[in-house]
């Protein structure tokens, strides 16, 4: 009996232990903890999207990152700009690289009222150079990610420093830490007809973050997700444990790698709204 009252002691040690997680910490990044995140800014104002390093000619981001407020067009190229090798707005770095977009490439099926196929690539008009002491190309992670499992999100701190009052906080890199959830446990709580995809990945975080379409998700340091959504579990009033979705890179190799070689651009009128 005692042997049995132990064990189930053990049992539920677990199951607790399986259901702790670390403290959701913000933090500024350090200099080369993240050299392929790079900053995307479009002409939406006051917005700064993160997008990835693919090689030195392409950036991995989100579709929403790069289409106007309405979402029923993209961006002209010419006006989208990324920027690299820096993890802050000032003072500028000596290896910063500012490069303008030359063609953008949005998933053909992306559905922006589900959030399906978030994903865009940006080709540059100048490639960045390479190799550099602050930017590389990411590694992308193919192996499935486990329950439970620490990764971090990169994101980027909205200061509001600036000409008029320059002792205030500028914006900048930063990260926080996440833990892998069950899909189908964060799909049970999911309040609308929207489905959690296989191509997407849940985590959960023990505080509100304020995080953008487009930020991107590291596991042992390979690039596995880019953000897509946030929603709150039913009945919560207050964002104690938003759950973060995901759009899982692993699933989008193919679609990405024909990018790289594309020679049309996205055809004219293109617009997701439409279907």
């Amino acid at each position: 009996m005692a042997k049995c009252i132990s064990l189930l002691l053990l049992v539920i040690g677990a199951l607790v232990g399986s259901n702790a997680q670390t403290p959701t910490l913000l933090r500024d990044t350090i200099w080369g903890e993240f050299p392929s995140v790079v900053l995307v800014k479009t002409p939406r104002e006051n917005q700064f999207c993160l997008g990835t390093v693919l090689n030195g000619n392409h950036v991995l981001t989100s579709a929403f990152c790069v289409l106007t407020y309405d979402r029923m067009r993209v961006f002209p190229a010419r006006l989208v700009r990324v920027i690299g090798g820096d993890i802050n707005v000032a003072p500028v770095a000596y290896t910063r690289q500012s490069r303008t977009a030359q063609h953008i490439f949005v998933h053909e099926n992306y559905r922006p009222h589900t959030f399906e196929n978030n994903i865009a690539v940006i080709r540059l008009a100048e490639a960045f150079h390479l190799p550099s002491n602050a930017i590389e190309q990411a590694h992308i992670r193919m192996r499935i990610v486990p329950d439970t499992h620490p990764c971090d999100v990169v994101t980027w701190y909205r200061g509001t420093g600036g000409d008029v009052n320059p002792s205030q906080e500028m914006p900048r890199q930063q990260a926080f830490n996440v833990n892998i959830r069950n899909r189908d446990a964060c799909a049970a709580e999911r309040r609308a007809e929207l489905t959690i995809q296989e191509s997407t990945i849940c985590t959960y975080t023990t505080t509100t973050m304020n995080v953008v379409q487009g930020d991107p998700m590291f596991c042992n340091g390979e690039l596995t997700a880019i953000q897509s959504f946030t929603f709150l579990p039913p009945g919560q009033q207050q964002q104690i444990q938003p759950n973060l979705i995901s759009t899982q890179v692993r699933f989008y190799i193919h679609w990405i790698n024909t990018q790289l070689n594309r020679t049309l651009p996205m055809p004219e009128g293109w617009n997701p709204v439409e279907f």
